[in-house]
């Protein structure tokens, strides 16, 4: 068994939310010969966790496949220190695969009592505003710029490892004339182990992204462009090509992390597009599109209203009804309205499956007063479409709003998609 403990540094700033900073995290990865439990086993076990202000990598590798007990045993024994486990795709594969080989050697097994995280149900959830050819770890790692040196994937080793195995048994067989070469196979197998594990702290960035809207406080608004990024020459560089009046409006917020690189998110918002860059220097930028015409407000009850055809409007029916009949009708959900012309932002995008869901509803009350619903749960601006089926709700661009930061709109629309 060859047992490895080193200390590293994160290249981000681990994220925890809130409800999960007090709790002791255990992230973890393993190396297999397969992919089935039952006619394969678990060679390389390896795990980072934080002891004071440091991380530290521990990895435990089998040199003969009768090691295999005794490598969970070991590990088994570590993660009962802790409350958390961090993983990525770890719920699809490694957590069933221990599950299994705990059965098979009788040991206990204490990680379903743990809680756990799994990464890559978090990048799942953005995988039409992430950039990548793919949700696969290394994808995810030059999304956001971690350093890796290795090369291989875990099916490459499984052939790496067999070469291991029979060199160490010839190494000891043959008074250790093959020491080089075992030596430099098992560096193979533990720094691809090794990497993935360290950079799991790191891809904590995908949870940050998850609780974004929390994030965003008037606390962190930076102020006005350029001065607020002047420490930042990539960024700055990327806006001097934005023109931002009238197309769109940048608003900036400042974090103690750092990034190695800077990475863009791309939201899609009716026929533009929404932008949150985070920069190597801690700030988050969020890039709103300005639309310029005419939208509608949608009353919510319209069966307290008249809609006018020469007027194009809806009002009220105690106002209304000194209008003369012929110049009046009942209104309903797609005419209960009045037009405002006038810049708008984003506002809030109404989730895809409650709006099939909702469309194919029998009920009465109009899709325009549901969303309007749901945009204002955490919002008290005023919403604005299209018309009364646009699943894309608007904000009048006003002064009143300039002054407040934005705030509230972004987190009205971070809560839409993140």
């Amino acid at each position: 068994m060859i047992t490895l403990t080193t200390p590293f540094i994160p290249e981000f700033t681990p994220y925890l939310p809130p409800d999960l900073q007090a709790k002791r995290a255990l992230y973890f990865d393993i190396e297999t010969t397969g992919l089935s439990a039952q006619s394969s086993y678990v060679y390389l076990i390896g795990c980072a966790y934080k002891e004071d202000d440091t991380y530290f990598l521990t990895q435990w590798m089998c040199t003969e496949p009768a090691e295999e007990k005794e490598l969970l045993r070991l590990f088994f024994e570590k993660a009962k220190e802790y409350d958390l486990l961090l993983h990525y795709n770890g719920t699809g594969f490694d957590l069933p695969f221990l599950e299994k080989k705990a059965k098979r050697h009788c040991l206990t097994y204490p990680l379903q009592d743990l809680e756990s995280l799994d990464l890559y149900t978090v990048a799942r959830k953005y995988k039409n505003y992430l950039p990548t050819e793919d949700l696969k770890l290394k994808s995810m790692e030059r999304f956001f710029g971690f350093t890796r040196t290795d090369t291989f994937s875990g099916g490459d080793l499984i052939e790496v490892y067999a070469q291991f195995l029979g060199l160490y048994r010839l190494n000891e067989l043959t008074n250790h004339s093959k020491e080089q070469e075992v030596t430099a196979l098992g560096h193979v197998l533990l720094l691809h182990n090794a990497e993935d594990i360290k950079n799991l702290p790191s891809l904590t960035v995908l949870l940050f992204l998850q609780n974004l809207s929390m994030e965003l406080t008037v606390e962190r608004l930076q102020p006005a462009l350029p001065n607020a990024l002047a420490d930042d020459p990539e960024l700055r560089e990327a806006l001097s090509k934005i023109k931002l009046t009238p197309k769109a409006v940048s608003v900036d917020y400042a974090f103690p992390f750092i990034l190695p690189t800077r990475c863009e998110l791309c939201l899609p918002f009716d026929d533009r597009m929404i932008t949150i860059t985070l920069s190597k220097n801690g700030h988050v930028m969020v890039l709103l599109p300005i639309y310029s015409g005419e939208l509608k407000y949608f009353y919510p009850n319209p069966a307290d209203y008249y809609y006018l055809p020469l007027e194009d409007c809806a009002m009220h029916k105690s106002v209304a009804s000194f209008v003369e009949k012929e110049y009046r009708k009942k209104a309903t959900a797609a005419t209960c309205y009045t037009k405002k012309a006038g810049a708008f932002l984003p506002l809030a995008l109404r989730n895809q499956k409650n709006t099939q869901k909702k469309a194919n509803s029998t009920s009465v009350e109009p899709i325009g007063a549901q969303i309007k619903k749901e945009a204002q749960k955490e919002s008290s601006l005023p919403c604005f479409y299209s018309d009364y089926k646009s699943n894309f709700c608007y904000t009048a661009y006003n002064d009143e709003l300039k002054a407040n930061g934005l705030t509230p709109v972004i987190k009205s629309l971070l809560d839409s998609y993140l």
